[in-house]
Order: C-alpha cells, then sequence, then structure tokens
C-alpha cells in the first residue's frame, strides 16, 4: 500500500537553515555537504553568453554526447540529479498483485529506503553487502562508495551479484553517485548485467550540486518509461549545457584529481590527528570527497555542537559525523578553529 505521508529523511548541506537561526552562521565553514570543495569554475564565455538559455526550450543533445564519451555507455535518460531516478524507479518497477522485498543498506542515502517505502515495498536493511548474496530479495539498492561509511563493492562481491542478476528476474540499483573520484571501481566499464542500473551524478565531483543532473545508465529496454515519468524537460537549458561543458573538459578532470590526492595528504597529516583527538575516535573512512568518523550518538552530538562553537559545520548523522574534504585555501582555517577548541573547555566538556 503506498504511504505519501512519511515523513522525509534529513539531509546535510542545510547551511542556509542554521545560518536563519544562529547568530554568526554566516561566517561558519561548510563542510557538510560531501561536494568537492574546489568544484569545476564556470567559464566567463558561459556566463557572458548564457542569457539567451533562459529563453529556450531544453534540448539535451550535447549532454548526451558528453555523457556517452565520458561514461563509455550512452545514458537511458538525464533527470534533475539521481534524486529523481531514486523517486521514479519504484513506480517503473513495482508489480501489481504481490509485495516485493527491497533491500537497502542500514547506512546510507536514506532517501533509497525512504522512497521504496512511499511505493509500499517491504524494505530490509542490510549491514554488508555480503547479506545480498544469501537474502532472499527483490530489488537491492548498493551505494559504492557508500556515502557516509566510504565503503566499495568488493570485487569479489560485485562478480557474484552480477552472476545473480544475469541467472534471476531480480533487479539491482547502483548508486555511483562519488564514484567519479576513483572511475575504475564503476560497473559501467564493462556491458552492465541484466536487472541493473546505474545513477551518477555530477554534484559531487564535479561540484556542481546546484545544476540538478544525474544520469541513468541500464536496459534500454527501460527507456520509453523512464522518459515517460521525466516528462519532456525535466532539466533547465543553462544546466544541460553547463555540464556538457564539464563533461568535456579532461584537462580540469586531471587537474581535479591531482587536487584532491595533494589536499587529502595533508589533511590526513595535520588536520586528521586533531579530529580523532576531538571527536575521541579513529574509526575513520573515507573516499577522496569526504571523512567519516562512526561515533556514539551522545558524543557526535557534541562534537557537532563544539565544532559549530568555533564556526566549521559538518554534517551529523546517527551514529556518525562526516566533513568534505577542504579546499586548499580552507585548510589553515579548519585547522585553526580545531587548535582553538582542543585548547580551549570544550574538549573537557566532550571527555
Amino acid at each position: 500500500m503506498k504511504n505519501f505521508d512519511l515523513e522525509p529523511p534529513k539531509h546535510g548541506g542545510d547551511l542556509q537553515a542554521w545560518q536563519r537561526r544562529e547568530q554568526g552562521a554566516d561566517h561558519w565553514l561548510d563542510l557538510s555537504s560531501a561536494c568537492n570543495r574546489e568544484p569545476w569554475p564556470i567559464p566567463d564565455a558561459f556566463l557572458e553568453n548564457s542569457a539567451k538559455l533562459w529563453y529556450e526550450l531544453p534540448d539535451s543533445f550535447a549532454l548526451q554526447q558528453a555523457a556517452t564519451d565520458y561514461f563509455g555507455q550512452a545514458p537511458l535518460a538525464i533527470g534533475a540529479g539521481t534524486q529523481q531516478f531514486i523517486e521514479v524507479l519504484p513506480g517503473i518497477l513495482q508489480e501489481q498483485g504481490r509485495t516485493q522485498i527491497v533491500m537497502v543498506p542500514a547506512i546510507g542515502y536514506q532517501e533509497h529506503g525512504y522512497c521504496w517505502r512511499k511505493w509500499g515495498y517491504e524494505v530490509v536493511e542490510y549491514h554488508a553487502i555480503e547479506q545480498l548474496l544469501n537474502a532472499d530479495w527483490d530489488i537491492a539498492v548498493v551505494i559504492s562508495p557508500n556515502n557516509p561509511t566510504g565503503q566499495y563493492v568488493p570485487s569479489t562481491v560485485a562478480s557474484q551479484l552480477k552472476i545473480l542478476l544475469e541467472n534471476s528476474a531480480r533487479h539491482l540499483i547502483l548508486d555511483e553517485a562519488f564514484l567519479d573520484t576513483t572511475p575504475e571501481q564503476s560497473w559501467l566499464n564493462q556491458a552492465l548485467p541484466r536487472g541493473c542500473f546505474v545513477l551518477r551524478s555530477v554534484g559531487k565531483f564535479f561540484g556542481l550540486a546546484g545544476a540538478r543532473v544525474g544520469l541513468i545508465f541500464g536496459e534500454i529496454a527501460f527507456q520509453t518509461a523512464l522518459k515517460s515519468l521525466l516528462g519532456p524537460w525535466p532539466v533547465a537549458t543553462p544546466a544541460l549545457q553547463l555540464v556538457a561543458l564539464a563533461l568535456n573538459d579532461r584537462a580540469w578532470q586531471v587537474e581535479a584529481l591531482e587536487s584532491l590526492a595533494e589536499r587529502h595528504e595533508y589533511f590526513m597529516d595535520t588536520i586528521v590527528p586533531k579530529l580523532n583527538t576531538l571527536f575521541d575516535s579513529q574509526a575513520m573512512q573515507h573516499t577522496p570527497l569526504f571523512y567519516t568518523w562512526l561515533l556514539e550518538a551522545e558524543q557526535a552530538n557534541k562534537a557537532f555542537a563544539a565544532l559549530h562553537s568555533v564556526g566549521i559545520h559538518i554534517r551529523l548523522g546517527q551514529g556518525w559525523v562526516r566533513l568534505s574534504l577542504p579546499a586548499g585555501h580552507e585548510m589553515q582555517r579548519l585547522n585553526a578553529g580545531l587548535v582553538r577548541l582542543l585548547q580551549g573547555h570544550q574538549l573537557k566538556e566532550l571527555g
């Protein structure tokens, strides 16, 4: 039974909401969204000539071509972020007359489980991806790398999942929204197995979250249904043109990966020891874009409040905290804030 009255999950990237209710929040360092803090730079020429794009109906042809070249496969559809596909897939895969079992990560992007529950599916949470190999399910959601745990699908598990899909009527939704920084891990590097959908985003590595552009890959048989539910113009004309330019900018992509590696080295050497002390934990996992500590709920809440006291905004989850990798020019500000915090009374309170 459908239930469209469920309470939606809370999200990070909510600095503006804090700014509306907290004095001084206008000057906080925002590390809550896990998007690249050195995003793809919008060209001046695009800004100077983009006014006309607001008067034209969207045409996705240029982005379709750029995406096919960048990902190595043609997308089935382009939508308003991967979120839009998370919303429509339950309607597309619903079978009349029976309740289907959907397995989703217990810790991960909560919109997945939420959207399947809205449509009346039986949602079961799993803690280790290996559980999918022996469990009874119709549809499974896998996030690689997982947000917030940073875990990838092990190659041995990936091989077994592909065999399961080829020999059954099951479906798997693979959320690769954070995978651009480690493209060698993508399932798009080979032909996708039957029953598999892959979601990709330009909001993370490219830092273009505001463009609201996502792509879905999978069996061509689902293309008509997807486009029917998305409607004729799901993405605005300026966003389509902008993202096509970003996907074609291979020089920037190489430089961005190098920058992430350099910033990561500094972050690990200088910042992580201080955060380990602050959180009283070394249970940290990371991707090239974000760092997550698994903490007791009370400790996580105290650390979140303490960081706010020195103007640092992070993502607070249920039993974890997450920081995006800062931009190069933000490192000293973060480091100075942590030094003040660890030298002050907040550390005693955390203990």
